[in-house]
């Protein structure tokens, strides 16, 4: 299975979601292989001081395969995106981010559109974030493809440190306890959806 994180917008959580999807689907006995085709190489870099630990997240040709792309442009659509079994698109639920996401999605040819699978990420459960996500549930409605999922609180002591490197996968750790529910929430909607 393809997994592809993109999204036009920067800074909304693709190289951390990749990351802990790697992690979750490690944990649950699958190997995956992890593959940064973003220039910043931030996955790359959690991958490499994992294994300067003696931990492995990331196995070649395994069968699942987690790709963090930079983007929506250039050679990561080509060769990642197109191909991908789910398209998975982070963003944050506010006016700009919903504008470049919804654009995005719709610029897509349809069966692209099914493969779609939209994370809202940094959730504060304001007013404004309310009521971006029912404009986005309704244009995938009126579209009758692509998907809304749950998303992940905005946890900045929880989810920055993934990228410090450990010696053992993230789940087996003394990971927040609400903060592990969340992610199983999450990656179960996405992976059973």
């Amino acid at each position: 299975m393809l997994i592809a994180l993109t999204g036009d917008k920067g800074g909304v959580g693709k190289s951390t979601i990749a990351i802990l999807l790697a992690e979750w689907l490690v944990m649950k006995g699958h190997a995956v292989t992890v593959i940064d085709a973003d220039p910043n190489q931030t996955s790359q870099t959690c991958v490499d001081k994992c294994k300067e630990q003696g931990y492995q997240i990331s196995t070649p040709g395994a069968p699942y395969t987690v790709v963090d792309t930079a983007g929506t442009s250039g050679s990561s659509l080509q060769k990642y995106i197109r191909q991908a079994d789910l398209i998975l698109v982070p963003f944050q639920p506010h006016v700009a981010d919903l504008e470049t996401v919804v654009g995005w999605f719709l610029s897509l040819n349809e069966n692209l559109q099914r493969h779609v699978v939209f994370i809202p990420n940094r959730l504060a459960h304001t007013k404004e974030q309310r009521d971006g996500l029912a404009e986005l549930q309704a244009v995938l409605a009126e579209q009758g493809r692509g998907r809304l999922v749950s998303g992940l609180s905005n946890r900045p002591a929880v989810y920055p440190p993934v990228f410090n490197g450990r010696k053992e996968n993230l789940f087996r750790t003394k990971l927040d306890q609400s903060a592990e529910a969340e992610l199983r929430q999450l990656f179960e909607s996405i992976l059973e959806g």
